[in-house]
């Protein structure tokens, strides 16, 4: 071998020595950053009793019920209806002279809503067609023609409750 050839080969031997030193401490670096997430996902799991459950297991959920009453079936269904009963109603609601009271009467109107009502209806001097209840905060498109059937501008409120 020349001397040249020894030259290369050590200088390519001091390379791969300088690489597998990097090679060391790199490593232990890159494993401690990933021993950390590691260690605290093992800790979740064993905190959790090994099971991975995001709500209220209905399998292990047990009947709701109050003292003194016998089964909890009525507040289990109170609790599983999706909305309360609908209002079901009859006759016309005069828009210009109801009450509040009157007003709540309607579907979908509570106190809050006929509260506006009443207050726009003195602001602007009243509804001029029945229509004109879009412009109160809370009656879009939908609720007015919810509403329709039941209302009026003119006339006498005759609107009750079906029973």
């Amino acid at each position: 071998m020349s001397l040249t050839t020894t030259r290369l080969l050590g200088e390519a031997r001091l390379r791969l020595v300088a690489a597998a030193h990097s090679a060391k401490v790199a490593i232990p670096a890159l494993a401690r950053r990933a021993i950390i997430p590691t260690l605290a996902l093992v800790l979740l799991l064993l905190s959790m009793g090994g099971t991975w459950t995001f709500g209220p297991s209905r399998a292990s959920a047990s009947p709701i019920t109050q003292p003194g009453t016998g089964s909890g079936a009525s507040e289990l269904d109170a609790l599983l209806r999706p909305h309360p009963p609908k209002k079901e109603v009859t006759g016309k609601l005069n828009l210009n002279t109801a009450t509040e009271d009157q007003l709540m009467l309607l579907p979908t109107i509570g106190p809050s809503k006929a509260e506006r009502i009443v207050t726009w209806r003195k602001k602007n001097g009243g509804f001029k067609r029945t229509a004109d209840l879009r412009r109160v905060k809370g009656f879009g498109y939908k609720t007015f023609k919810r509403l329709e059937p039941y209302l009026d501008i003119k006339g006498d409120t005759t609107l009750t409750t079906k029973r």
